[in-house]
């Protein structure tokens, strides 16, 4: 595993002086998959930008509309996959102090980076290939048990 870390203040818009950290993680964990059951490499390659506050109270405060922009300018593709953050280009808040653990925040990354079912691409294909096939109406085919209720119904 590698990762970087570079801090500096804000230049610009509502971050200016804000304290930012430009967090760079990548690893070759090794995941379980789902499909098959067999250990495989999952490489992650992870950059977030940190901005830290000074208390939890901070962390709440939601981003302004002015500071987000009317979105027109912004592709809504982009924002499509980004479970973590709601404004994928407005950094993400953490408490900073003087004992911040950037192990864990690094640790956080690197979890949150990896698929919470993994599977690799030979069983993505395979299962894209089982999905394509129409599947077969049953040879015998059982009558409804709200019908079989339905003729209950009628007999008295």
């Amino acid at each position: 595993m590698a990762w970087s870390v570079r801090g500096e203040e804000g230049k610009t818009g509502f971050l200016l002086g804000q304290p930012l950290l430009h967090l760079h993680v990548q690893a070759n964990p090794v995941v379980i998959c789902q499909r098959c059951n067999a250990p495989f490499v999952y490489p992650v390659d992870s950059e977030v930008l940190l901005q830290l506050v000074k208390s939890e109270d901070d962390l709440d405060d939601g981003y302004s509309a002015a500071e987000q922009g009317d979105g027109d300018d912004q592709d809504d593709e982009d924002d499509e996959g980004e479970g973590r953050d709601s404004a994928p280009h407005l950094p993400e808040k953490v408490v900073g102090s003087h004992h911040f653990d950037l192990l864990a925040q690094i640790e956080d990354e690197l979890i949150l980076s990896i698929p919470y079912v993994p599977k690799h691409d030979v069983c993505l294909g395979a299962q894209a290939k089982v999905s394509d096939v129409p599947q077969e109406e049953p040879a015998v085919k059982r009558p409804s048990p709200f019908a079989v209720l339905e003729q209950l119904k009628h007999k008295d």
